[in-house]
């Protein structure tokens, strides 16, 4: 597997000059968004529960609407059978998810001496901040980073336009900007140069939080074009809002792409839509 973030830099691009014409004067509220779920493709799902309950101890067994997986706090790891291998490349929107650890060094020394394999080992952003990225089933890349507790905390994702994305998910799901590069004018803000470790583009960027999780937001790492997470390890995340229908009806009615249309889910309903860079974010009750 090509590890992503080791790629060349690339020229920023336009996540669609649409967005912000959409975006500006708008002072309609957005659809109150938390986060649910991140939907991961496996060949074997009970081996792939197990691992993440064994390597993440604040994890447990857990189902929802009839999907085996895991919970951690108020977020869920779902998983559904596919019979080959799923998708690792090319890039999508989603590059990976992770949890905090106070102690992250020790953390991966006793992964790595239990024979888990990693993409990367251990490094240290100027911050002070360590991560080191985990390589767990069906491919799936897992950071483990500095943080207060062994938690469940974010989604790394790439973007052609880390800031219009951004604006899109406060516009249009309610999301909480949490921080990230400043807009100065009009268009894209062009990207940075890779900076180690790495090396990785970080800027321009954007941090959205929804409830617990945060989406933290890169440029694409490559100038390949990134494409639809659907059949990828990762196929889609899921935030629950209060009404389904109506989201799904207003999202619709600003142009937003529904994959999925409404449909029964568990005890409720249940949608996909289509969010930036080809993301696909199932909406449920």
């Amino acid at each position: 597997m090509t590890i992503r973030f080791l790629s060349g830099s690339a020229g920023a691009s336009v996540l669609t000059l649409a967005l912000a014409a959409s975006l500006a004067g708008r002072a309609d509220t957005p659809v109150a968004a938390t986060f649910h779920h991140v939907h991961l493709l496996s060949t074997a799902p009970p081996s792939a529960i197990e691992f993440y309950a064994r390597v993440f101890p604040t994890t447990s067994k857990a189902a929802f609407a009839g999907i085996a997986g895991i919970r951690s706090e108020n977020a869920y790891l779902l998983f559904e059978r596919v019979p080959a291998a799923p998708a690792l490349e090319p890039a999508t929107a989603v590059w990976h998810f992770g949890w905090g650890s106070p102690t992250p060094a020790d953390d991966v020394a006793k992964h790595a001496a239990a024979g888990i394999p990693f993409y990367a080992p251990i490094a240290k952003l100027p911050s002070g901040t360590e991560f080191a990225y985990m390589k767990g089933p069906d491919g799936a890349m897992i950071e483990i980073n500095t943080g207060r507790a062994r938690v469940f905390t974010h989604l790394h994702l790439f973007s052609d336009d880390p800031i219009a994305a951004g604006e899109w998910y406060a516009a249009k799901l309610g999301a909480e900007r949490r921080g990230g590069t400043t807009r100065t004018g009009p268009g894209p803000v062009p990207f940075a140069e890779p900076t180690e470790p790495g090396p990785v583009i970080r800027s321009p960027n954007a941090t959205m939080r929804f409830g617990d999780v945060s989406f933290i937001i890169y440029p694409r790492q490559t100038s390949a074009p990134l494409v639809s997470t659907r059949g990828h390890v990762v196929d889609h995340v899921a935030l629950s809002v209060p009404d389904v229908a109506a989201a799904v009806a207003r999202l619709k009615s600003d142009g937003v792409v529904i994959i999925d249309p409404l449909h029964a889910f568990g005890s409720g309903h249940a949608a996909t839509i289509e969010g930036p860079d080809h993301i696909a974010i199932e909406l449920i009750d």
